[in-house]
């Protein structure tokens, strides 16, 4: 068995848990219409467990297919979910997820980002740009809730 091939069984399972948890997010989150509370930091910030969710599955996906973008998928979802984890415990954010979801998405996300940064996928390496686009977004994801008002 190869090396990416191994590689199959972490991003079924990246897929199946992004997957599973991005339903169990999405159950108690409610959709307004009215678009002045769409700026709202406890609107804005229902949707980001759903969000952190959808990139651990899309990750997982990607790296299961071998598709050319998984390891920005993978490097986006680390950050992300690493930063949320991070922030919160410095006290500097007060994070959308529980604390057990922090527990359990902080070592997946450190996985992930090894994989996306050592190019385990061996695919196009990430590039510097990538990187802080990653580091960015992630930012913006898990500040903006907080932050907005």
């Amino acid at each position: 068995m190869t090396k990416t091939k191994h590689l199959r069984i972490p991003g079924l399972t990246f897929a199946a848990m992004g997957l599973c948890l991005a339903i169990y997010f999405a159950i108690p989150t409610r959709i307004n219409p009215n678009p002045q509370v769409w700026l709202d930091p406890d609107y804005y910030g229902q949707f980001l467990p759903v969000v952190i969710a959808g990139m651990l599955a899309l990750g997982g996906i990607y790296m299961l297919l071998y598709r050319p973008k998984a390891n920005f998928n993978l490097a986006l979802f680390g950050h992300t979910a690493s930063e949320e984890a991070l922030f919160n415990w410095l006290g500097l954010t007060n994070s959308s997820l529980p604390e057990w979801a922090l527990l359990l998405l902080f070592p997946i996300s450190l996985l992930c980002l090894y994989i996306a940064y050592s190019n385990s996928l061996k695919q196009k390496p990430l590039s510097l740009l990538d990187a802080l686009f990653g580091i960015s977004l992630g930012l913006s994801f898990v500040f903006l809730s907080n932050y907005l008002s």
